[in-house]
């Protein structure tokens, strides 16, 4: 099992990059929706980008904490960055499109 981590890194053009890392799931969920929120709370970003390249495995919680956090930023969640296994699941799942990623393609 990899230890899950996520981190918030402002920019100055008003956007944040939260970059992830290890396995996204019902244990580690609570971690990422925590420092998305605290991100979007400190910083009022008009768009988050997520960079998920080190993320090795996702399930269905991780999905849901996604689709959460792009209402609470209005839709402007994009995912910058994705892992085999995470594309896979967004692709099985239609959601590529609606994260900024285009569809049928591995980044």
């Amino acid at each position: 099992m990899t230890e899950f981590a996520a981190l918030a890194t402002p920019a100055p053009d008003g956007t944040v990059t939260v970059t992830a890392s290890g396995e996204l799931d019902m244990t580690s969920a609570p971690e990422l929706i925590t420092v998305l929120r605290e991100a979007i709370r400190t910083h009022g970003p008009s768009r988050v980008d997520l960079d998920l390249t080190g993320v090795t495995f996702m399930d269905s919680t991780g999905l849901q904490v996604l689709v959460a956090a792009n209402t609470d930023v209005g839709g402007g969640l994009h995912i910058t960055g994705t892992s085999p296994a995470v594309h896979r699941l967004l692709q099985l799942t239609g959601v590529l499109e609606e994260f900024g990623l285009p569809p049928g393609r591995s980044s």
